[in-house]
């Protein structure tokens, strides 16, 4: 039997150049935004969203807010 458990990440700290998501099932993520700024963007909603592809540093970043701690984050993979 296979049970898939459902989590929602969120940024759990954000101070300086570095973002900590938290992914709710035990694992986190550190980005640096100095050497990945585009990394971290959001959406027209406000919605902060992780691009964990390995080009993502040459993508465009319209958004400059930083994320807060306790925001929810949607995760892109390739």
């Amino acid at each position: 039997m296979k049970i898939n458990e459902v989590t929602q990440a969120k940024v759990s700290r954000a101070s300086g150049n570095e973002v900590e998501i938290d992914h709710g099932d035990g694992t986190k993520t550190t980005v640096d935004t100095k050497k990945n700024p585009n990394a971290i963007t959001r959406d027209e909603q406000g919605k902060v969203k992780v691009d964990t592809s390995r080009n993502s540093a040459m993508r465009n970043n319209k958004s400059k807010k930083p994320p807060r701690p306790g925001e929810q984050v949607e995760i892109k993979d390739e």
